[in-house]
């Protein structure tokens, strides 16, 4: 239940509904001062947010802190292969969201973009460096009956990782849910150092929650939305995928805040 308040206080508060909330209180308080000042700054921000220039100021300090990593080929790749085999690394992937009854997929659960992106680059990243690889996420609030470790499995074996080489952790249904229920079994592996992957607006938060639990991490971020381009005239009209790659950056700063605040030591 605890999940459920938090996740609905959270979609209240960012956009689009928190800038609904705001052009509503404006309504109610038309006739008074600050009404429709009230509404004005909610088509503002609703108008800015949904623009890339605005997306790309809030999401790209996300983005960048942590490098892309990078793995050479060739004997260079064998040597980093032989060190983080003695050194008991794993690769550890976070779930993004289930694409329920795909009818495209005769009605079997797939994943979400994000999710899809992340286990795309965890199965690659697997295939190079020959390291085990842990999936983590539960059924969430959806009530799905099969969890979303198990779907990011099958499909990093369809890529063509290892089958043996794939586990999962079936029951996380947050970030700081996925480090913990982790820990005891990784460490039970002799695994303290990993290979983290997740988007890369999602990593700074991911790699403080991980290291909070103890783990010595190294990031792997991916599915990078940030302008990489010039940008046009069409960068600065609303467009909804931007708007809500710009609510995936607020939230961010949100579940930083709280989780700081929650777990402070």
């Amino acid at each position: 239940m605890n999940l459920y308040i938090s996740k609905s206080i959270a979609l209240l508060l960012l956009p689009p509904a928190g800038l609904i909330l705001l052009a509503a209180i404006g309504l109610l308080f038309w006739r008074y001062r600050g009404g429709k000042e009230l509404i004005i700054v909610s088509l503002i921000l609703l108008w800015a947010l949904s623009t890339e220039p605005v997306r790309d100021a809030l999401i790209t300090p996300l983005e960048n802190h942590y490098p892309v990593l990078q793995i050479t080929h060739g004997k260079q790749q064998q040597l980093i292969q032989k060190r983080w085999a003695q050194e008991h690394i794993a690769i550890v992937l976070l779930g993004g969201g289930i694409y329920e009854k795909a009818p495209e997929f005769d009605g079997r659960n797939a994943l979400q973009g994000h999710a899809l992106m992340r286990t795309l680059y965890a199965a690659e990243l697997a295939k190079k460096t020959k390291l085990d690889i842990y999936s983590s996420g539960g059924r969430g609030l959806s009530g799905n009956n099969e969890p979303e470790a198990k779907i990011m499995n099958r499909w990093l074996i369809q890529f063509g990782v290892d089958a043996n080489k794939v586990f999962r952790e079936n029951a996380a249904k947050t970030t700081w849910e996925n480090a913990a229920l982790l820990k005891k079994r990784l460490q039970q592996q002799g695994i303290k150092k990993i290979i983290l992957v997740t988007t890369a607006w999602h990593m700074p938060r991911a790699v403080h929650v991980f290291k909070a639990q103890g783990f010595d991490v190294v990031p792997a971020p991916c599915a990078f939305v940030s302008q990489r381009s010039a940008y046009n005239i069409l960068s600065f009209l609303p467009q909804a995928r931007v708007l809500s790659d710009s609510s995936d950056a607020l939230h961010e700063y949100l579940g930083i805040l709280w989780y700081q605040w929650v777990h402070a030591d």
